[in-house]
């Protein structure tokens, strides 16, 4: 089994370096350009399935990579809930909450909080996915579009990495194709998109 991912196109929030979690912002005209290339990209390969995130950024660029298919949105594959952080600058967050902000990239095993995620939470939820959507090896290749703190626990898992290293994936740049193969209980990981040069969540 093969399966492409990626991060949703580039979107406002983006741009302003707003945390988004799992509120949501629309795409830039350079994210929508995002998806339109990675249409190119796999025009010629065939995806039995596709899923997305129910969260509007990830859904528009799964429609824009592949217009006119069915596409299986699912909550399991949303950005990591991070409570009120949502909507607010990442200086600003880093100035105000500079304890609990060095605990999520400083010691992921140790970061929670009462109102959202912990990344244990997260991996948890990505795992349920993983349980129907590529366990099963029902398909022969799929596409997954998500969101960066999200593919970083997918990788946390196909690679088996202890949550104290979490964060050595760093976030992967938006709209570019990782790639995995799966095939009895295990992972190969044929590519992975360039890290975001700054902090994204």
């Amino acid at each position: 089994m093969r399966i492409y991912f990626t991060r949703h196109g580039e979107t406002e929030w983006n741009k302003l370096n707003i945390i988004q979690g799992q509120d949501d912002s629309p795409l830039t005209k350079e994210g929508i350009e995002m998806g339109k290339a990675l249409h190119d990209k796999s025009k010629n390969i065939h995806f039995d399935k596709i899923y997305s995130s129910d969260l509007g950024r990830a859904y528009d660029t799964a429609k824009l990579i592949c217009p006119n298919r069915h596409i299986i949105k699912t909550s399991l594959l949303r950005e990591i809930d991070v409570g009120y952080w949502s909507g607010k600058n990442i200086k600003d967050v880093k100035d105000s909450d500079r304890w609990l902000h060095k605990l999520y990239f400083n010691k992921p095993h140790r970061y929670n909080r009462i109102d959202g995620e912990s990344l244990y939470d997260l991996r948890k939820r990505v795992e349920k996915f993983f349980e129907f959507a590529i366990y099963p090896e029902i398909d022969n290749t799929i596409l997954v579009v998500a969101h960066g703190v999200t593919i970083v626990a997918m990788f946390s898992i196909m690679e088996d990495i202890p949550m104290e290293k979490f964060w050595i994936n760093r976030v992967r740049r938006n709209g570019e194709f990782n790639i995995a193969d799966y095939h009895d209980g295990k992972f190969k990981i044929i590519k992975k998109a360039p890290q975001n040069p700054v902090d994204s969540i």
